[in-house]
């Protein structure tokens, strides 16, 4: 990447904002990744852990918008009964 690629970046970027806190949990989450990866999986099976995850998630509707969008649908209408 060049240098002036990076500085186009960076200005892209400059107003995003972390706390310590997120900083961390994006760090880690970048790390857990980085393991993911270094087992060396295909795509289906990047798409199956990224399922599985979405499966874990407290919230609902982005829990079953994850999962629609990983197998080529439609995300689900956002009702009261899914907010439950």
């Amino acid at each position: 990447m060049s240098a002036k690629s990076k500085l186009s970046l960076s200005e892209e970027f400059s107003d995003v904002k972390l706390s310590e806190e997120e900083a961390a949990e994006l760090f880690l989450a970048r790390q857990v990744v980085q393991e993911i990866r270094s087992f060396g999986v295909s795509q289906r099976t990047t798409l199956k852990i990224i399922e599985l995850l979405a499966l874990e998630l407290e919230d609902r509707v982005k829990m079953l918008g994850v999962v629609a969008a990983i197998k080529g649908q439609s995300a689900p209408p956002s009702s009261a009964i899914l907010e439950k």
